[in-house]
């Protein structure tokens, strides 16, 4: 089969948001927070001039609908906290690290607002947020040659940097166990002949969404034409899941 499920993420950063250098610092880091907003609030705030203190690299949309502001060259102005604050910090990686912790994140804010929703996802929101954590641990591991484990330190919330400021995001009820463990089924995936295949990050998250799978020999077959019938089961997939 050769059909690849595949997110778009749509550009939505201006002249105005804000952004800086990652004083050489590779990404190591995701972090996760709660908009208290809806998304178009979210997008307007980001993009407007007068916003001078905040930004994200990606907002996913509770219909599951991914924007991003900040290339994730740059740093996004989400988690930054003073030294003197550092000790404040649960995460260990910031207390290893030692530095402003823009520096070495990837921010994901998530529309919703604490009082309602305690940080829990829609299915959809779910869904696109397991593909995104996972497109920015293959991106940082093309563009810097570094590894992001998909485990709690370093997928994390912004309450574990900033718990004085930001007890509550994203939320108790943000599902870091299930995006980690749907994380760790895809990299347990083998099929035979993926491997080194431009399109394997891919067709792994296709498997673990359920909307892909292998033939019964292990193998997966990328280059070869798709059937008919093999894309009925993929768009009857697709429509269950947007209901």
């Amino acid at each position: 089969m050769n059909i690849i499920s595949q997110y778009q993420i749509e550009w939505k950063g201006n002249q105005y948001t804000n952004k800086s250098s990652r004083r050489g610092h590779a990404p190591s880091i995701i972090v996760n927070h709660i908009t208290e907003g809806s998304s178009d609030s979210t997008i307007s705030w980001f993009t407007s001039s007068t916003n001078k203190v905040s930004s994200a690299h990606f907002l996913v949309s509770k219909v599951g609908r991914i924007y991003q502001f900040v290339k994730i060259e740059d740093s996004a102005w989400a988690n930054g906290i003073r030294s003197s604050e550092y000790h404040r910090a649960t995460a260990p990686i910031v207390q290893e690290k030692g530095v402003n912790p823009n520096w070495y994140s990837v921010s994901i804010e998530h529309e919703g607002i604490y009082r309602d929703t305690r940080g829990e996802l829609t299915k959809e929101q779910l869904a696109a947020t397991i593909w995104l954590h996972g497109y920015i641990i293959d991106y940082v591991k093309k563009n810097w040659n570094v590894d992001m484990p998909a485990d709690r330190k370093h997928i994390i919330g912004h309450y574990e940097i900033d718990p004085v400021r930001k007890p509550f995001c994203p939320g108790e009820k943000y599902p870091f166990e299930r995006i980690i463990s749907a994380l760790k089924d895809v990299s347990e995936i083998e099929l035979t002949d993926i491997k080194g295949h431009w399109a394997e990050p891919y067709i792994k998250r296709g498997v673990e969404a359920g909307l892909l799978n292998g033939y019964p020999d292990g193998s997966f077959r990328p280059n070869q034409y798709v059937t008919r019938a093999e894309l009925a089961a993929v768009m009857v997939k697709l429509l269950d899941l947007e209901k």
